[in-house]
């Protein structure tokens, strides 16, 4: 592949994105949302934080390995102990990357 064609590419999605994105903070002020629909938006970063992280527990290298690879798993655990525990996003996934380093030495 040319590296011309492929920085365009990146650049045109790249743009694509930021437009999008953009966009909907230009326009949040001509906006008038209800409370419940501000509420919702609340729980946004407690849904995507699964959605980043389950995969990548349970679809390791695109394979289900689910306790076949029993590392990651427990790393999980570990991490979700810890984050009821701590009740720090920072702390928790420190402790999830620190406690998997570890398992992968060990298993």
């Amino acid at each position: 592949m040319d590296s011309t064609y492929y920085w365009s590419i990146v650049l045109i999605l790249g743009l694509g994105t930021f437009l999008i994105r953009a966009s909907f903070i230009y326009l949040s002020k001509y906006l008038n949302l209800s409370e419940r629909a501000l509420e919702l938006f609340t729980f946004i970063p407690a849904a995507v934080f699964p959605a980043l992280f389950i995969p990548m527990a349970f679809f390791h290298q695109g394979q289900v390995e689910l306790f076949h690879q029993k590392e990651r798993f427990i790393a999980l655990l570990i991490a979700v102990v810890v984050s009821f525990k701590v009740r720090h996003i920072i702390g928790t996934i420190l402790c999830g990357l620190f406690s998997l380093y570890l398992l992968q030495g060990l298993f």
